[in-house]
């Protein structure tokens, strides 16, 4: 949903905040490692009911996520494992929020279609993420779609920060990042087939 150039925008303003605080001597495994723990403490704030400082804290781990990235291109640490530990541990972030949500939920009386979109969401999250390390382990080109990673934090902080929100952007989460999925499903079919025609 983001274009290449406003990504290209946000990548390029970390890069520049990254030398302008001095980060570049960080290592970005460990930035990466602090976000994943301001995450947790964002899932527990969510599970107990402060939504709003729960949105407060994931968009201060969603400024973690793109500066582990942003300190690698600065600084040349560019390695595979930092690229693996980065989406491993982006994964395990989702679920954090998700897992407070569904917290959030069950213990406040809501046993039926919120659990379910919160459990819809993650699937489809888990989903467009597996989807496209699964093709691009295979060869294919597998970017795009309508949620992607990015698009999803925004979602889901907007949701935390204005709580009326929280609902309706949970379905939006559990049919879009589902959406996503086929799509990008569908992208690699596309370019199995040019692929067998070719051969």
């Amino acid at each position: 949903m983001f274009t290449t150039r406003f990504q290209d925008w946000v990548r390029a303003g970390a890069r520049r905040f990254v030398r302008g605080l001095g980060l570049d001597r960080v290592s970005p495994n460990v930035i990466t490692v602090m976000g994943l723990v301001i995450n947790a403490i964002s899932g527990v704030l969510i599970a107990t009911g402060a939504l709003i400082a729960g949105g407060i804290v994931l968009l201060l781990a969603s400024v973690f996520d793109v500066l582990d990235g942003a300190v690698a291109r600065v600084t040349g640490k560019v390695y595979r494992y930092g690229a693996f530990l980065d989406s491993t541990t982006d994964r395990y972030a989702e679920g954090f929020t998700y897992m407070g949500l569904l917290w959030y939920y069950l213990f406040n009386g809501h046993h039926t279609v919120e659990p379910m979109l919160v459990i819809a969401a993650l699937t489809g999250s888990l989903l467009v993420s597996y989807v496209r390390a699964r093709a691009q382990s295979l060869g294919f080109v597998c970017d795009g779609g309508l949620l992607a990673r990015p698009e999803r934090a925004v979602f889901t902080v907007l949701g935390l920060l204005v709580p009326p929100l929280l609902l309706p952007i949970l379905w939006i989460l559990a049919v879009l990042t589902n959406i996503t999925a086929v799509q990008r499903i569908w992208f690699v079919w596309r370019q199995s087939r040019q692929t067998a025609a070719v051969d």
